[in-house]
């Protein structure tokens, strides 16, 4: 086969312009220290780094709701910290008190107590960012406040049970508040399992004490009907000493309906939450019922109801302050609670603590991961400059000596030829 002249000159400008090209775009490469210009510069590479930079963003951004948490919950271990030394000098001054040496002037202790209720009261309506620490969900108002009457500190919102949940990976939820249900409220647990084999119509009871602000002591008790195969009406009563009802109607019963399969509960009233709350201001009463951990089993049927603690510590500190106002010593049972509450205070503030120390553990997981991945995009994105430094300086010469062969081919005409 002849190779043509007219062979000869396109392969040599087609080769020409591939070296000019490939000199334009190392050049541009060096400029600007990225090897994809644009994604038909490498399809596959062009994807990967889209699939590397999402998962980037999605790193970035648990980083930062966990910074944004850290400091959220540090101040609700400060917080906390400061009720227990709060509840600290009540203690130390209650200790006083049996010496009856101590014992002639009580309006001293009581404004004592007074002054720490108002510090822990002032400490569980902390905000921080426009957020209540212990307002559960709910910023509308203060967690705690005084009652109508200004006998009792109650709840002031609807609700403070409710959680902050972030995102810390792509299916995990870390929750980062302590609600003021948990810290400062009574929650009583529904432990057991209720019987699956039961015949409908089958009733199981258990019954346990609650108090008022006052202290005062009232029974509470639930009843479960089965109306179904793994479903119950939950009835509730609250009798005073003499076995009179608080309600002046009793309250409608709630529906609850276990999994056939493992047993758990899986909504009350349709609800996901397990969780009632008992408010009868009339009564000055207010705990919430908690059935996170009640099950259905193949068992006979076996109940108990347990609380955090008996009184909420506002109304403790303010019947310690008015009985000591009316020359009565705080006994054995309120010195008690308050030490258990002072323990309940510090088991949160370790709680809290621990959550930080997983945030952060979480944290350093995620920075090492998107070194890792920032590696990743830069392998495909960047280029590695000496390399393209000495990749130019070839292709260069190699331009170079292409002009000097044009210089040499292009003068000569049809009449060198004659």
């Amino acid at each position: 086969m002849r190779i043509s002249d007219s062979i000869l000159g396109n392969t040599f400008i087609k080769d020409l312009n591939r070296i000019k090209s490939r000199v334009a775009e190392l050049q541009v490469q060096i400029a600007t220290g990225r090897k994809l210009q644009r994604p038909s510069d490498s399809p596959y590479g062009t994807a990967r780094v889209i699939k590397l930079q999402s998962y980037l963003n999605g790193s970035n951004l648990y980083s930062k709701n966990i910074q944004n948490a850290i400091p959220f919950l540090g101040e609700t271990v400060s917080a906390l910290d400061s009720v227990s030394n709060e509840l600290t000098k009540v203690l130390s001054s209650l200790t006083e008190l049996s010496n009856p040496a101590n014992q002639d002037d009580l309006t001293i202790y009581a404004n004592q107590i007074d002054m720490a209720l108002n510090a822990i009261l002032d400490k569980a309506n902390s905000k921080y960012d426009g957020k209540y620490l212990f307002g559960g969900t709910d910023f509308s108002s203060e967690p705690f406040g005084l009652s109508a009457d200004n006998e009792a500190i109650v709840v002031k919102p609807n609700d403070i049970s409710g959680e902050h949940q972030i995102k810390v990976s792509p299916s995990i939820f870390q929750k980062i508040n302590l609600s003021g249900t948990e810290v400062f409220g009574t929650i009583i647990k529904q432990n057991g399992n209720l019987d699956v084999n039961a015949a409908v119509g089958s009733v199981f009871s258990n019954q346990t004490l609650v108090y008022d602000a006052k202290g005062n002591e009232y029974t509470l008790t639930l009843n479960y009907t089965k109306t179904a195969a793994n479903g119950y009406d939950l009835n509730y009563d609250i009798t005073d000493t003499s076995g009179n009802s608080i309600f002046s109607t009793l309250p409608p019963a709630q529906q609850l309906l276990f999994n056939a399969s493992t047993g758990n509960l899986e909504s009350i009233n349709g609800a996901s939450s397990f969780s009632i709350r008992i408010n009868e201001p009339d009564s000055k009463i207010d705990f919430s019922l908690d059935f996170s951990s009640l099950k259905e089993n193949n068992s006979p049927a076996s109940l108990n109801l347990s609380a955090n603690q008996d009184t909420d510590i506002f109304n403790t500190l303010l019947t310690i302050k008015d009985n000591l106002l009316a020359g009565i010593i705080p006994d054995d049972n309120q010195i008690e609670q308050l030490k258990k509450f002072n323990n309940h205070i510090l088991n949160k503030a370790a709680q809290a603590g621990n959550i930080i120390n997983q945030l952060n553990d979480t944290e350093e997981l995620l920075n090492s991961k998107k070194l890792v991945t920032e590696g990743l995009i830069a392998g495909e994105e960047e280029i590695d400059v000496a390399k393209a430094i000495v990749d130019l300086q070839q292709q260069d010469y190699l331009l170079q000596v292409s002009y000097k062969l044009s210089a040499m081919i292009l003068p000569k005409s049809i009449l060198d030829l004659l």
